[in-house]
Parts: C-alpha cells; structure tokens; sequence
C-alpha cells in the first residue's frame, strides 16, 4: 500500500512517492524473463545529426544488457540513462548502459576510441576539464536501480592524452 510504500522509497528503490498526492511512481524497464527488454534491438544507441540538414550521420548500438550472469551480445545495445560529454578534439564520452563501460567515441565516424570497466553504471553525465594545461574527464559511477540493480560510489578520471 501507499503508506508502507513510502517506507521504502528513494533513489535506490526506484519507488517516488507524489508530494501531496494518495500515489507514486516507480520506473521499470519492461523486460522478458531473460531479462531482454521488450522492444526491437538495438535497446540503446547513440546517434549523431549533422545540425544543419537535421540527416543522421552515424548510429551506433551503445552497451551491451546483462542479466542472469550473462551478456546480451553487445550489438543490441543497452537501455540507457544519461548523456555524453563532447571535447573540443572530437571526442564523444558517455557512461549511460547497463555494462558499466565508460566509453569514448570519435565524432566523426562513431568509432569507439576506448572503454573502460567502472564498478557501476555511470549515468551521470561526464564531465571534462582542464588542470595545469592538462584534460580529464570525470565519471561518477554511481549506478541506479531503474536499468539494473546495481549502485555504487566510484568517481572515476582519465586524463587525456597530451
């Protein structure tokens, strides 16, 4: 019910009680017994647009699902929170699928450029800086309870390449 509903509410629960309202939400992915989501592959992309004539000038599948122990191949692509970073050089960074890779890609062609493994999903989005004349990016790995019930407390930078 409602009231006890409530008890257990808050970012890890995926459970929002309504201020001043009788209900709540709670976010789920709708998925089959393997734990695949319920629509077409891919299940997460990320999609550049040229911003001139609004034409898509590359889609890549992003992620790869995990449940049961394992991995959905990685060509379906992931369902994903979050967005991407975009440095001056032409890379892309983003977090965002239930892996827990943290990726880079090239903004050109939409190649991945590099991955990495963090303790849980990194849905926020990166950030990137600059310290003593050097880049970095940031990701804050705290996972969610919405994709997969997974959390964490990693804050993970990279420094780019000089």
């Amino acid at each position: 019910d409602y009231d006890n509903a409530d008890k257990d509410s808050g970012n890890e629960s995926g459970f929002a009680p309504q201020e001043g309202a009788p209900y709540g939400m709670r976010l789920l992915v709708a998925s089959n017994w393997l734990g695949m989501p319920c629509w077409q592959p891919p299940f997460g992309e990320i999609v550049a647009l040229d911003m001139h004539t609004g034409d898509v000038k590359w889609r890549r599948p992003i992620g790869a699902s995990q449940q049961y122990g394992f991995f959905m191949p990685e060509s379906w692509g992931s369902p994903t929170i979050g967005g991407p970073a975009v440095t001056a050089g032409g890379v892309i960074f983003i977090g965002a699928s239930m892996d827990a890779k943290v990726r880079a890609y090239s903004v050109d062609s939409g190649e991945e450029l590099w991955s990495d493994q963090a303790e849980a999903p990194a849905v926020a989005n990166p950030s990137v800086y600059e310290y003593k004349g050097r880049q970095y990016v940031a990701f804050v790995a705290g996972g969610n309870t919405i994709l997969k019930d997974q959390v964490g407390d990693q804050v993970v930078v990279y420094a780019l390449p000089e």
